[in-house]
């Protein structure tokens, strides 16, 4: 080919990438209710590569003015790993100076769109940075939606973020270094790490003891110096060495004094939360200057997570730190930690009460609704819907399918971790005994049964036995007590419903109820925690004998005696009791045998009843006396979840008449 004729060809290509170029621009608009971006590279210019940026433009089209860009200067790149890989791209954006994009917190050059190909939603990203915000993480990345046009070309709904960077304001929270820092304190801080399953293909990383492979983000591969990473290497070393120490569940000594425990718990909550399978695959840490503590967080990647990974098959009721990819070693060591996993049930149980479900549920309608025209063109573009395009568990024939089951999921994720966690936590050590203006039943430890007087007697001296709760018609008020506070840890134990005071009768003797008698030492009562649990031994301030499930029998009938104190003797199940608070004192219900056609199952890890009178409410208690579960107007047969195994009184309430169940769920 001549000089002549490879110029004029090149001339009428330059040519006509003008023409198609200043068509684009003049035909630019908003294409649906989310802004629009057009990008358009020198030359029409392919964008091939992830680590070389092209220089282009960018123009935004919103109905919003103060979102509205025109021509600005920007640079772009491929990113991602596997999704880099995909027919939809995923983008880096570097504009020519700071911006609050789309009017978003950070003002920043570096942006990122996220393609989220393989997630048929288009919003789990978006659902796991709701999530961020919501467990209160420090950084959490912004989410917006646009229509992308790449050269002329439309490429599909995207979500606009933030690059996870060192970039001042509302990025990674850490303080930028000096690049001459090689000595403490300036050495200190910041650093931005990830532990990486690419890490080997990065150009500054490291490794830790227990083999996990690790990727300094920050400082910039091509700014850090040997004092900055021997440094954050030396720090993580001695941070993993001591998390698998002998003493690492000290809390002064231990892990816990190198982490922020606050993102720690908070962090691994959103891992289990999002169901992500990469949670612990690549997990960004970070340091800050002059603080010992590593920092979890920022979440990033989710767009295989909320059970789109077939890898784990259905995974809605697996956890992460047992089924994730590994490495999941510092989350398993966590894990054996009792601190750790209380942590979590309690942090748990704080945003379940705050309503994080109904906030999640609530932001996927309000994202799915407003992306739906968008949507509508992304998959008009990539035909998708029902095929597998990577590892995706379920495939639906619509979008709308597709977000129904993310919302499924979030709901079920919610219901098994709070059955979850809960299973796992440690009991709690007992707390001193608070007598409220309750009415309590007494139960013993052992045999499940309560204390009530023989035959509902009211005469005086009758003794006091153990049964079933609400197990007969003579049970009544007979199993119900209230509980004075006299001082000195001295409690007054009353009948509700003969009046008379619980009372010593001498070591191997029956418990009697006696007149109410503020000189009588034998009505006295010192109430003790022992153990965990809310277990209480009951002492005779008189004798000093404690008050004993005779034989230890389960059986109803049992008698209630004193006995040699032994109260803090684990074998002594017998001299361990609960407090049940059952109802308010003089609210005027009346406790009985009521409802008599009242039937009632436990299966599958559930209370199932029939025959509930009109309006029922119940209430389920465990033997801590903790409520596990209300129901107002509660309707036969519905599942009413048991969250472990173990003893429950179930209370049935209608009008002023109220009965008491004792059940037991055996898994």
């Amino acid at each position: 080919m001549s000089t002549f004729t490879s110029i004029v060809k090149k001339s009428i290509a330059y040519c006509t990438w003008v023409i198609v170029s200043c068509f684009a621009l003049q035909a630019q608009e908003q294409l649906t209710n989310i802004p629009t971006f057009y990008i358009n590279t020198d030359g029409g210019v392919a964008i091939t590569s992830k680590e070389n940026y092209v220089t282009g433009t960018l123009t935004v089209k919103s109905s919003d003015e103060t979102e509205v860009l025109d021509n600005v200067v920007t640079e772009i790149r491929g990113r991602g790993n596997s999704t880099w890989n995909m027919p939809k791209k995923p983008y880096r954006i570097k504009l020519d100076k700071k911006t609050h994009l789309l009017g978003l917190p950070a003002k920043a050059k570096n942006w990122v769109l996220l393609a989220n190909y393989v997630d048929k939603t288009l919003i789990r990203n978006a659902v796991a940075l709701k999530i961020s915000t919501l467990v209160g993480l420090e950084f959490s990345p912004s989410a917006r939606f646009v229509d992308v046009v790449l050269n002329g070309e439309y490429q599909g709904n995207y979500m606009v973020s933030d690059q996870v960077q060192v970039a001042g304001s509302y990025r990674v929270p850490i303080e930028e270094q000096a690049l001459d820092a090689v000595a403490l304190p300036d050495i200190s801080g910041g650093y931005l790490l990830e532990i990486d399953g690419f890490a080997a293909s990065e150009p500054v990383w490291f490794t830790t003891p227990q083999g996990l492979k690790i990727t300094v983000k920050y400082p910039k591969d091509d700014e850090i110096n040997n004092a900055q990473l021997n440094y954050i290497t030396t720090y993580v070393h001695d941070f993993e060495n001591i998390l698998f120490s002998s003493n690492y569940a000290d809390p002064e000594n231990g892990y816990r004094a190198f982490v922020d425990t606050t993102t720690l718990v908070n962090w691994y909550i959103a891992c289990e939360l999002t169901g992500n399978s990469d949670s612990f695959w690549s997990t960004y840490i970070y340091k800050k200057h002059m603080d010992d503590k590593l920092y979890f967080g920022p979440m990033w990647d989710y767009d295989i997570a909320f059970n789109n990974d077939n890898r784990l098959d259905d995974a809605t009721t697996k956890l992460m730190r047992d089924y994730a990819h590994n490495p999941r070693t510092w989350v398993q060591r966590f894990w054996t930690d009792d601190w750790f996993i209380t942590a979590v049930n309690k942090r748990w149980k704080e945003l379940v009460a705050a309503g994080i479900e109904e906030a999640l549920l609530e932001y996927i309608d309000e994202t799915a609704s407003l992306i739906d025209e968008s949507q509508k063109r992304n998959f008009n573009k990539w035909n998708i819907l029902p095929w597998r395009v990577y590892k995706e568990t379920f495939l639906f024939y619509s979008y709308a399918e597709g977000v129904d089951y993310l919302k499924s999921y979030v709901s079920s994720r919610i219901d098994f971790l709070t059955e979850s966690f809960e299973a796992a936590a440690p009991a709690l050590p007992s707390e001193p005994f608070v007598a409220e203006d309750y009415y309590y039943m007494i139960m013993n430890f052992k045999s499940k049964n309560v204390i009530q007087v023989t035959d509902n007697s009211l005469a005086l001296n009758s003794p006091l036995y153990l049964w079933t709760p609400d197990a007969n018609d003579d049970s009544d008020d007979g199993q119900l007590w209230t509980i004075a506070n006299l001082g000195d840890n001295l409690f007054r134990i009353v009948n509700k419903n003969s009046g008379y005071a619980m009372a010593g009768n001498g070591r191997g003797s029956n418990l009697i109820q006696k007149e109410i008698n503020n000189n009588d030492a034998s009505q006295k009562w010192n109430i003790l925690p022992v153990f965990t649990g809310n277990i209480y031994g009951i002492v005779n301030s008189s004798t000093g004998y404690s008050i004993n499930n005779s034989g230890g029998s389960s059986v109803p009938g049992t008698a209630v005696i004193e006995w040699d104190n032994a109260i803090y003797q684990q074998s002594k199940q017998n001299q361990h009791w609960y407090f049940l608070k059952m109802d308010k004192v003089a609210t005027g219900i009346n406790v009985g045998n009521h409802f008599q056609d009242l039937r009632f199952n436990v299966m599958a890890g559930a209370l199932y009843l029939w025959n509930l009178p009109e309006n029922a409410e119940v209430d389920i208690v465990n033997i801590q006396g903790v409520t596990v579960g209300s129901y107002r107007n509660a309707v036969d047969g519905n599942a009413m979840p048991l969250p472990t195994s173990g003893v429950y009184i179930v209370k049935v309430k209608s009008g002023s008449n109220i009965r008491y169940v004792k059940i037991n769920r055996v898994n």
